[in-house]
């Protein structure tokens, strides 16, 4: 049980790459899996290491054969994790930054995508972690984003939404407060040694 597979998941603007960068610069055994998507990339974005950016065309095709772990349409562009992802990293510890409602389905896609051995082995090793902030902060940080007042309503809403259906399959919930990411980041790394132990 040394190789955790951290699902870190949370409510919009909860800070959660933040997290995940402080966690893979602290802990070095600790790989991250990499999104793919359709959606070209942003500014600054490095392929294969932000996102694997392919086209839609290649995109539906690997859904099609069946090489997604799962994947999702957000925003008018597809997402999804490759089961190579995984399956190219069984002897690491893994961080897998998923949205809340995939994250509440995880052990389900598990389930049905691998193996009953591989599957097995990797629900042991599933910890799903939950990070929250107050909602003025978030509502601070979404209009410092430039988001539209309906954008942001819709993310609020549909974090409440994901909260009310899934809860109950996060491990543990974190409160990232601002200003103390070195504590949310402490409380983690304490939680996946506890969970290895």
């Amino acid at each position: 049980m040394s190789h955790p597979l951290i699902i870190l998941t949370g409510k919009t603007a909860s800070g959660k790459d933040t997290v995940m960068a402080k966690l893979l610069l602290q802990s070095k055994d600790i790989k991250r899996i990499v999104t793919t998507t359709s959606r070209t990339p942003r500014a600054g974005e490095k392929n294969g290491v932000d996102y694997n950016f392919i086209s839609e065309s290649d995109f539906r095709q690997k859904a099609e054969d069946g090489n997604f772990v799962e994947w999702v349409e957000y925003g008018g562009n597809l997402y999804g994790t490759e089961k190579t992802q995984i399956m190219n990293n069984l002897d690491s510890g893994l961080i897998w930054r998923i949205d809340p409602s995939r994250a509440g389905q995880i052990k389900g896609f598990i389930g049905k995508t691998f193996n009953q051995n591989i599957s097995a082995e990797l629900l042991e090793r599933v910890l799903v972690i939950y990070l929250t902030v107050d909602d003025p902060v978030i509502l601070q940080r979404l209009k410092k984003r430039g988001l539209s007042e309906e954008e942001i309503d819709k993310r609020m809403t549909e974090d409440k939404l994901f909260w009310q259906q899934y809860h109950d399959a996060y491990d543990y919930v974190v409160e990232n407060i601002t200003g103390r990411l070195d504590e949310t980041v402490d409380k983690i790394v304490k939680i996946i040694q506890n969970h290895g132990s």
